[in-house]
């Protein structure tokens, strides 16, 4: 992915665009719901047409003229699924003054023959359909862009969210925008046959797709992948690439934390024509080599076996407020010394008890500060995996800064309960 802008603008744009005196957070207003607001047509992965469509939720009386918009993709393998399944989900944070819009996308891949998705006719399958969902996301992300004013939204603040296959989906379209970054799946192929059958697979165009090209960009300011992959973590190119939060369970089956197939923990010859993705797990090291902001990275990973979310209204809650410290955040913490990729922590949320990852085991200063800067706690560890008990400490958002011996600096954020 490229990245040209820099960060003194992005910064600049955040701070000035938004109004920021809602919380964001908390339920105020009631909500205005527009249904089945069609964004295109699409060709199907069988040659048929889709008619896309989306519907989306407003707060009502929030007097904003640039609300926040927060664009979600269901899940479903890329065979299954409805966006009214996230209806919920987005008439929540319409309550809280965001705009968010549940989209549908093209779904379907072509199946062995004798089995139907998820079993897949080969790799290549899975990416194509990974391809198409992405480039419709980007056609519903500029489509929204381009009725902002009707909407009352902001073009910069946009937010792509979504689950298993639609968080998938949303790392994609945030990430993968250079023609290079195409997968070979993605080009022409041999036609699939099943049996005396042939199903043709044409190229499917450009990574932008063809939805609504002509004036906004897909660009958006950030990803909050519940339990997503990647077919590439090179198509994260920078720290100024978009801002990431990240859920996973280091035992998902279906979408492994790691860098697996599809279904590898559920067997039946499933995962075995499915391409290898890279889990939140395996796409940490990226976003840690290329040093992004602890304000604009952050990894929730849960020591469980679910495709799931092990508390749904935790990590809500948790990720509601950080997409709204991307754009409301001021911090008022010194930054100075050469910065290094941040720290891993675990569990989070936590009620106190913290393990920090991610410093190589050198020893060093451990500093715990409020959003203020207020000094929390403090205390060296010399011994790695370092664990610190902050029971005391209010509960929050707090910002975590291990200094090195060397001078190294690493930071991360942490959520209290």
């Amino acid at each position: 992915m490229r990245r040209t802008t820099s960060v003194l603008f992005l910064l600049a744009l955040r701070t000035q665009a938004q109004d920021c005196s809602i919380p964001f957070t908390e339920p105020l207003f009631d909500v205005r719901h527009d249904s089945d607001l069609w964004y295109g047509n699409a060709t199907r992965f069988d040659g048929g047409t889709d008619s896309l469509r989306l519907d989306l939720y407003k707060p009502v009386g929030d007097g904003q003229t640039e609300r926040p918009l927060v664009v979600a993709i269901h899940g479903g393998g890329f065979y299954e699924g409805n966006r009214s399944e996230l209806g919920s989900y987005c008439s929540s944070l319409a309550s809280m003054g965001w705009a968010c819009a549940t989209i549908s996308y093209r779904l379907g891949f072509y199946g062995t023959g004798l089995f139907q998705p998820p079993w897949a006719y080969d790799p290549f399958e899975v990416q194509r359909a990974i391809y198409r969902a992405a480039q419709d996301a980007k056609g519903a992300v500029r489509f929204l862009k381009g009725r902002h004013a009707q909407d009352s939204t902001s073009t910069t603040n946009v937010l792509l969210l979504g689950f298993s296959a639609g968080a998938i989906t949303a790392l994609h379209a945030a990430y993968m925008d250079l023609p290079a970054e195409k997968p070979v799946g993605a080009g022409a192929l041999a036609d699939v046959q099943h049996l005396f059958t042939f199903y043709p697979r044409p190229d499917l165009g450009a990574v932008e797709g063809e939805l609504h090209t002509g004036s906004y960009d897909a660009s958006v300011l950030g990803v909050v992948s519940m339990y997503g992959a990647l077919l590439d973590t090179a198509f994260i190119g920078g720290a100024l690439d978009p801002a990431l939060y990240t859920y996973h369970q280091t035992g998902d089956p279906i979408v492994a934390c790691g860098f697996n197939r599809p279904y590898w923990g559920i067997g039946f010859g499933i995962p075995d024509n499915d391409p290898y993705l890279f889990g939140s797990c395996a796409i940490a090291p990226r976003m840690q080599h290329l040093g992004f902001a602890p304000d604009r990275y952050h990894a929730t990973v849960y020591n469980g076996n679910e495709h799931a979310v092990h508390d749904p209204t935790a990590i809500f809650n948790e990720s509601t407020q950080w997409m709204r410290d991307l754009f409301c955040l001021s911090t008022a913490i010194p930054v100075a010394g050469t910065t290094a990729p941040g720290l891993m922590t675990y569990p989070s949320p936590s009620s106190g008890l913290i393990t920090l990852e991610g410093t190589d085991g050198a020893p060093g200063l451990l500093r715990v500060q409020d959003i203020t800067g207020r000094l929390l706690h403090e205390e060296r560890c010399t011994e790695w995996p370092c664990t610190i008990d902050l029971s005391a400490a209010p509960r929050g958002t707090h910002l975590v800064t291990f200094v090195r011996n060397d001078g190294m600096t690493r930071r991360t954020r942490i959520v209290l309960r």
